[in-house]
């Protein structure tokens, strides 16, 4: 009986790492994104399906093209289709209480990515992204740099705050932005533009083109958004519209459109952009997902990236990572 039960045991540490391994291979990661055909996205998506790859999971992802709807029914779809982990980029910050409800009545670990989000009960669900006013920051206080080297007047500078209002990460952005130069130059509030818009670039030409026209006093321009796209909008506005690129001064946020601004070797108003290398977005969130289902890790509430300032000066030593 004895020689049967060590027998018996071990054939159970044998079949216990089998099945362990087993159920690592096994392990799928959901991916939802908002807007798959960015460049920012198609690296941070390429990011995670790495990750996930490198940890022995399957991935699956969706574009939801910032559809609210669209981005709860992947959810209830990968839920169903038994994934373990889920990262996501909601389209619309107010959907946090739905997704976070949705995942833990499925006991699936859920980690936001670039937008933060709350539970129902107000309680902030894991994140992985930037710190969303001090990246802000950054910027203004570059924007601060590159006036005072200007050597403009102040009362022939106008201020555009490029702002995505439906996102209040783009909105804690654009409130770092301005806090910082206002803190750092000797120009106002009261110069301040503040002009709408959807996001994109297209859309950022539009509201810099009607500004422009709208405030004639201003030989010179400062701006920032939440993204590049804004930014070199309203860079390409002001060419479009006649100004001399040294008549403005704007910077990004995400480097997605760097080699666009900087590829030519032309200068333009679009003086820099905080490059933040949205794979690694990507690659965290898988990482943390999956040291969470194997390990049992806790998922840490707040992961940020550190941005670097890229210029028409040090593009070179990006060029490479920017324009694949």
């Amino acid at each position: 009986m004895k020689h049967l039960k060590l027998t018996a045991a071990c054939i159970a540490g044998l079949i216990g790492p089998l099945g362990g391994a087993a159920q690592a291979e096994a392990l799928k990661i959901g991916y939802i994104n908002k807007m798959g055909d960015h460049p920012w996205f198609v690296a941070e998506v390429s990011g995670a399906a790495e990750a996930a790859e490198a940890g022995g999971a399957e991935f699956v992802s969706q574009d939801v093209q910032f559809n609210a709807d669209l981005a709860i029914t992947t959810l209830d779809t990968m839920i169903g289709d038994g994934v373990d982990g889920i990262a996501i980029v909601v389209p619309d910050r107010a959907l946090g209480p739905v997704v976070a409800a949705r995942a833990a009545e499925a006991g699936v670990p859920l980690i936001a990515v670039d937008d933060d989000i709350q539970d129902q009960d107000g309680n902030p669900v894991p994140y992985v992204g930037l710190n969303a006013f001090a990246i802000g920051e950054r910027v203004g206080e570059n924007l601060a740099k590159f006036y005072e080297d200007s050597g403009w007047d102040k009362g022939s500078v106008g201020i555009v705050s490029i702002e995505d209002r439906k996102a209040d990460t783009c909105m804690q952005r654009n409130g770092g932005a301005e806090k910082a130069l206002l803190a750092q130059s000797d120009l106002t509030e009261e110069q301040i533009v503040r002009a709408a818009y959807d996001n994109t670039m297209v859309n950022a030409i539009d509201v810099m083109t009607t500004t422009l026209t709208a405030n004639p006093q201003y030989d010179h321009w400062i701006f920032f958004a939440c993204n590049d796209d804004g930014v070199l909008g309203a860079a390409r506005a002001m060419e479009n519209s006649g100004y001399a690129a040294e008549a403005g001064i704007g910077i990004g946020i995400d480097g997605s459109r760097a080699c666009d601004a900087f590829g030519n070797a032309r200068s333009s108003a679009f003086r820099g952009t905080m490059w933040l290398n949205s794979a690694n977005h990507g690659r965290d969130a898988v990482n943390l997902l999956l040291a969470s289902i194997k390990d049992g890790t806790p998922l840490p509430m707040a992961t940020y990236s550190d941005p670097e300032f890229v210029t028409l000066s040090n593009f070179d030593d990006y060029s490479d990572r920017l324009c694949n």
